[in-house]
């Protein structure tokens, strides 16, 4: 059976991948790819040419998306890469790679699909200049407001730090670990859209009590977990 089918498979990945959505610092790739615009990426020449961006050139890269988070860790220094996208940009075929650094700043690099050159590396975003709209402020700060509404101050302070420890146990995966969960994430993506609102619905309550059960583990222990599901894939 095709494993971005099995429901066994597919509900603890999107667990996993509803914690890092607050616990990477909220860097998930929806998040990181709204906030595309706030770098300004200067002319590049890549090696690879994409004429028509409709057709499907996920088959075109010369080099392995792990290969393209090993550029842009070596980047940044202290980076660590925490997703990766391949993408076109001016016409050429390059990985979009988001590269978390001390103290919480984010970096974006280009690397070249076809050579593995880094084409570009942007300053350091803090998490203070994030450009966010109302709205999306006003959204975030709901679902914080309803998740935390029972939650005594200590109680908080617990749950972010075993958030803040997922994002360790992620991180403590090999490059080649990373970049498989995240390219089956992909993949889930386009199920998790084809689904019912009652299907979403039922899965959302299982990635909770699947969170419920991850959170309270050491960091080892979580990254044994982590391992454990990506050596499933």
């Amino acid at each position: 059976m095709n494993k971005i089918l099995d429901k066994k498979i597919t509900i603890p990945l999107l667990a996993i991948l509803s914690i890092f959505t607050i616990s990477i610092l909220t860097f998930s790739p929806n998040i990181v790819s709204a906030y595309d615009d706030q770098f300004e990426i200067p002319e590049i020449s890549g090696t690879i040419i994409v004429s028509d961006e409709s057709e499907n050139y996920s088959q075109d890269a010369k080099i392995a998306l792990s290969v393209a988070m090993s550029v842009g860790e070596n980047s940044v220094e202290n980076g660590k890469a925490m997703w990766g996208k391949l993408d076109v940009i001016q016409g050429f075929l390059v990985y979009k790679i988001g590269i978390l650094a001390n103290d919480d700043v984010f970096h974006k690099v280009i690397v070249d699909a076809g050579n593995g050159v880094a084409l570009y590396v942007s300053d350091g975003i803090t998490k203070d200049n994030w450009k966010h709209s109302k709205q999306k402020d006003s959204q975030s700060d709901k679902k914080w407001k309803d998740h935390y509404a029972n939650l005594t101050p200590e109680e908080r302070e617990l749950k972010k730090q075993q958030w803040s420890e997922v994002k360790d146990a992620f991180f403590a995966l090999s490059i080649d670990e990373r970049a498989k969960m995240i390219m089956h994430f992909m993949s889930m993506k386009v199920q998790w859209e084809s689904l019912s609102e009652e299907e979403k619905d039922a899965k959302k309550q299982e990635m909770k009590s699947m969170m419920e059960e991850l959170l309270p583990l050491s960091v080892e222990e979580k990254t044994q977990k982590l391992r454990e599901y990506v050596n499933s894939l």
